[in-house]
């Protein structure tokens, strides 16, 4: 049983990769962001000396302002991410993109970022013969308007996420540039998506500054790429539930467990209080009797956590 994911999501995500939500945010919600990525984008050029025509690309957005913090556990979403990852999540990168206008671009078919797989590099040693594996998911908030073809849009090639090595090596030469996808969705609209799939983005060529805000989730025990350590400010002021996302634990205690000087223990690998990771009771509750059905990958047979203990001690006897 799922929380709200529908099927046909489900089969977008295992298929083309990616599946589209539009008008998640009201306009009172719409608003305050786009005031908010006015706000954050006017401190850091102050900070860095830049133009006000200049865009900009920030990382670890959450910490940047509240009302992008409340993009991490926004109730139309968060059910979404906790049945595609399961409960047993935190975010591993928010990054802010403010596409300053290029109407007079020197050359309109020159992307504004080059097509590319996200962590390729970084999970080589890490694939599933040869695929690159879901370690990370990730949510695309659209602020502005992106209908407009060209006008600083994602594109996606549909299901390349499954490509093999050779075939990520040699897409060049064989892509049918049909097979291409642009994104073109109003504002307020959101897409969730393995950031595996081959994509691009295209140059802002409108008139206006392009918003978009993508939040990424991942394990618990992943490091995270935009933080070593989330503002501690942040999350004394945030939800249990937020503080799990925020990559703290649930509960406010420490995450090398109950001994962390003579046992130190990973909480983010096995935990010894639910209260950590209270992500789990609130996905339990809102998914009902089950069975549960987390994650777009094959799951686990069972939960390991407090006093839990291997049912099976012995060794199998053929009749």
């Amino acid at each position: 049983m799922t929380l709200a994911m529908t099927e046909q999501q489900r089969d977008e995500l295992n298929g083309q990769g990616f599946t589209l939500l539009e008008n998640v945010l009201d306009p009172a919600e719409l608003e305050c962001l786009s005031a908010a990525m006015d706000e954050v984008a006017n401190q850091a050029r102050k900070l860095r000396n830049l133009g006000p025509d200049e865009g900009l690309d920030l990382r670890n957005a959450v910490a940047r302002h509240e009302a992008i913090a409340d993009l991490l556990d926004h109730p139309c979403i968060l059910p979404l991410v906790v049945d595609a990852m399961g409960w047993n999540i935190q975010n591993r990168d928010s990054i802010f993109d403010y596409k300053a206008p290029q109407p007079n671009a020197a050359n309109p078919a020159v992307l504004s970022l080059g097509w590319h797989f996200d962590y390729e590099e970084e999970f080589a040693g890490t694939t599933i013969d040869g695929r690159l594996p879901l370690l990370d998911f990730k949510v695309g908030w659209y602020i502005s308007d992106h209908t407009e073809p060209g006008h600083s849009t994602i594109l996606l090639v549909p299901g390349s996420y499954q490509w093999t090595p050779q075939q990520r090596a040699t897409w060049e030469s064989w892509l049918d540039p049909a097979d291409i996808y642009e994104l073109r969705v109003p504002a307020g609209s959101a897409m969730l998506w393995r950031p595996t799939i081959l994509h691009s983005v295209t140059p802002n060529l409108s008139s206006n500054f392009r918003k978009a805000l993508y939040i990424s989730y991942g394990p618990r025990w992943m490091r995270p790429s935009g933080h070593v350590e989330q503002d501690p400010e942040l999350v004394a002021r945030s939800t249990p539930i937020r503080r799990q996302l925020l990559g703290a634990m649930g509960d406010g205690s420490d995450r090398l467990g109950k001994d962390p000087g003579g046992n130190p223990s990973s909480q983010h690998w096995f935990t010894d209080n639910w209260d950590n990771v209270p992500l789990k009771a609130w996905a339990e509750e809102r998914a009902g009797s089950g069975p549960r059905d987390w994650g777009l990958g094959y799951g686990a047979t069972y939960t390991k956590g407090p006093g839990f203990q291997f049912a099976q001690t012995t060794i199998p006897q053929n009749n």
